[in-house]
């Protein structure tokens, strides 16, 4: 049977809107009252399952909805961790991002060169967002204005294993990778979260794309993160003297 959400006084519900905004409700309730202090940690998205009766894909909108709102953080392995206990005015790239990285992979061609199963250490488990140990696919690749046309980037993808099956397709997909997997998995990617710097260019890169030993590069390395984890990394390398970087920063406000 089904909760009654309205049994308690801490979780008044007035019926409207969706389930999850529901329970988004009495949580940001909870929140303010100081049911979860600040540092602490929610209960998890299966103990809130069972305590409202709904699935975790429902629970797991609620939780986005704080996220976003700036009440709480939530890091994969680690929890929903409390850092506020009213909304917070934050800035942010939209996800409208990802359509405009989508673009740049639809108006330019892309050749895949090799690709290698790798065991993660130390420090590329740090690169690409996985656990020391774990098996992934790197898989390497040129992009180019068109084909015959000018080399762009120098371009390594870091594939963790639950999708290595589909690496076979990258030769002929007409699209973003992060695309690709997101089809196949069964949640959707929340955030990409992306580092910018200068550094040496790789040899490999220097030879891929023409230029003298010694040539810097501006790195791009993007992590696309579902909430089960990394689902993609690339680490894309650009002759610093060719690439300039532009985006819209939206400023997103919590509602009270």
């Amino acid at each position: 049977m089904s909760e009654d959400l309205s049994d308690k006084p801490t979780q008044k519900d007035d019926g409207v809107g969706p389930r999850y905004a529901r329970i988004q409700r009495i949580l940001e309730a909870r929140l303010r009252d100081g049911t979860y202090p600040i540092g602490s940690l929610m209960p998890t998205e299966v103990e809130l399952s069972a305590e409202f009766d709904t699935s975790r894909f429902t629970v797991r909108e609620a939780l986005r909805n704080l996220t976003d709102s700036g009440f709480v953080e939530r890091r994969q392995g680690l929890g929903t961790r409390v850092i506020s206990t009213q909304p917070q005015v934050h800035y942010s790239q939209t996800f409208d991002s990802l359509q405009e990285l989508f673009q740049v992979a639809v108006e330019t061609y892309y050749v895949v060169l090799g690709s290698e199963v790798i065991a993660l250490d130390k420090e590329l488990a740090g690169v690409v967002g996985g656990k020391v140990g774990e098996v992934w696919t790197r898989v390497d690749g040129v992009r180019w204005t068109r084909p015959g046309g000018r080399p762009m980037a120098y371009i390594q993808s870091y594939v963790p294993q639950a999708f290595a099956h589909l690496v076979p397709q990258f030769q002929d997909y007409k699209g973003p990778f992060f695309n690709l997997l997101e089809s196949n998995s069964v949640v959707p990617i929340d955030e990409c979260e992306q580092e910018i710097s200068a550094a040496p260019m790789p040899e490999a890169a220097q030879r891929q794309l023409g230029l003298t030993p010694g040539a810097i590069a501006l790195q791009l390395l993007r992590r696309y993160r579902t909430s089960e984890g990394v689902l993609i990394t690339s680490c894309n390398w650009h002759p610093a003297e060719q690439l300039s970087y532009k985006m819209r920063i939206k400023r997103n406000r919590g509602q009270s």
